[in-house]
C-alpha cells in the first residue's frame, strides 16, 4: 500500500526454529526507496514472542509526565546477523519536529545485549533494511524498543507530541505485542491540518513504513480492554 514494490526484494531471510536468520544479499546495494511516502505490510512473526521478556524489563522512559511508557534506544550499522552497536550517545530532535522535547538531550538505556541475537528481532532488522534499499554497512539505524502502558485508571499516549514528523529519511513502526488494549490507532497525514490518509490499527506483524520527509504520522491512546492493564510493544527504526 502506498509505493511501488519493483524489483527490491535483494535478500533471502531463512528462519528456523533453532538458528538465528541467515541473511544473504542476492543483488548488489541498491539506492533506498524515493519511490513511496508509506507502505503497509507483514513481517515475519515467528519468535515474537522471545521478545516479551525483553519488553517486561524495559526501564521508564524519565522524560515524559507519568508511567506509561517505558523505552530502550540504540543505534547500528551492519546485517542483521552481524549487528554493530554504536557508541552510546543522547538522542536529540530539533523543536521543529518535536514540540515537547525537541531540543532535549535525551538519554535512554542501551537494547539488552542478548536481543540482538534472536531471530525475530533480525528479522525485523531484515525487513526494514530489505524494503528501504539501505545499505546497512553505511547507514545508521536508530532501533527504539517502546512499550506503552495503560490501565482502568490511566490511558497510555503513544505520541503524546501529537502529529509530528521524526526528523529523519524513514521511520518503520514494527507492531510486535497488543496485550488486552483497545485503540491505539496509527493515522498518517501530507500535513497536519489535514484528514489522515492512512488509519490502522496495526497488529502483531504488521509494519506501516513512512517517508518521513513527506509524511507526519501520530498513534492514538492506548486504552485496556478489560478490568486489568494491559500493553502495546513496538519497535520503531529510523534512517
Amino acid at each position: 500500500m502506498g509505493g511501488s514494490d519493483v524489483a527490491r526484494r535483494t535478500i533471502h531471510i531463512i528462519l528456523s526454529p533453532r538458528t538465528a536468520p541467515t541473511y544473504t544479499r542476492i543483488s548488489p546495494p541498491m539506492p533506498p526507496r524515493t519511490d513511496f511516502s508509506f507502505h503497509l505490510q507483514g513481517f515475519p512473526a515467528a519468535g515474537l514472542s522471545e521478545l516479551r521478556s525483553y519488553f517486561d524489563r524495559l526501564p521508564l522512559d524519565p522524560y515524559i509526565t507519568g508511567i506509561f511508557r517505558r523505552r530502550r534506544f540504540s543505534h547500528f550499522l551492519g546485517t542483521p546477523d552481524r549487528l554493530k552497536r554504536l557508541d552510546h550517545t543522547y538522542f536529540v530532535q530539533s523543536r521543529s519536529v518535536n514540540e515537547l522535547a525537541g531540543g532535549i538531550k535525551r538519554e535512554f538505556a542501551e537494547l539488552e545485549d542478548g536481543i540482538a541475537q534472536l531471530p525475530a528481532f533480525r528479522a525485523i532488522v531484515a525487513t526494514y533494511i530489505d524494503y528501504l534499499g539501505i545499505d546497512p554497512e553505511t547507514t545508521e539505524m536508530g532501533v527504539h524498543q517502546i512499550r506503552i502502558l495503560c490501565a482502568p485508571e490511566f490511558s497510555g499516549d503513544p505520541a503524546p507530541e501529537g502529529i509530528h514528523k521524526d526528523g529523519f529519511d524513514y521511520v518503520g513502526i514494527f507492531c510486535v505485542e497488543r496485550h488486552d488494549v483497545v485503540g491505539a490507532n496509527t493515522h498518517l497525514y501530507r500535513a497536519k491540518d489535514q484528514p489522515p490518509i492512512f488509519s490502522r490499527e496495526l497488529q502483531p506483524g504488521e509494519v506501516v513504513f513512512t517517508d518521513d520527509r513527506a509524511i507526519f504520522h501520530y498513534t492514538d491512546p492506548v486504552r485496556p480492554s478489560a478490568d486489568h492493564p494491559g500493553h502495546r510493544d513496538v519497535f520503531v527504526i529510523t534512517a
